[in-house]
């Protein structure tokens, strides 16, 4: 972890708060359709370190999390509220905090000062088993049927805003992940 650290210091650090995988690996499909350049060290170990602007972390571990001392958050709906206090108190000053509506308490208890972005769930519905998401935009259909995955679809769409990716171009390698 001390390597990592040391080698994202001077780097906009992304933090992606999750024990699902599959929400960093569709955030990494995003990023890689729409071109942007960035790091990133995941838990199962892979990586990729170059000389970009943004670094992303993924992990599930409260201690990583914290030491990494995130400008931009990620907290998924599967991360207990009652653990996360110490990661939210570590986001970089004027950094940004996307979060599910279950720690809004928490966030809003916070003293440190950041731009708080909450979702819900995402809206969808299933037949069969094709998951159609109902945005702004209209019904999306999927090909994923991760139901962990695309309840924080939401906050997916809200973090690659922060990458410059609009809401009209996030769905679009949405619907062909798998």
């Amino acid at each position: 972890m001390q390597n990592i650290l040391e080698q994202s210091k001077n780097k906009t650090r992304v933090l992606v708060l999750s024990s699902q995988s599959a929400v960093t690996q569709l955030l990494l499909e995003v990023l890689q359709f729409h071109e942007k350049d960035f790091d990133f060290y995941l838990e199962e170990g892979s990586f990729k370190n170059s000389d970009t602007d943004f670094v992303i972390l993924e992990t599930s571990n409260l201690e990583e999390a914290t030491l990494f001392e995130p400008n931009i958050a990620l907290i998924t709906s599967d991360i207990s509220s009652k653990d996360v206090i110490s990661v939210i108190e570590k986001i970089t000053p004027g950094g940004v905090l996307v979060y599910h509506s279950n720690l809004s308490e928490l966030v809003e208890a916070s003293s440190n000062f950041f731009r708080k972005l909450e979702f819900t769930g995402t809206a969808f519905s299933k037949i069969d088993s094709k998951f159609t998401l109902q945005t702004n935009l209209g019904d999306i259909p999927i090909s994923s049927s991760d139901e962990n995955l695309i309840q924080n679809i939401e906050g997916l769409k809200l973090l690659s805003q922060q990458f410059g990716v609009m809401e009209e171009d996030f769905y679009e390698p949405v619907m062909s992940f798998e």
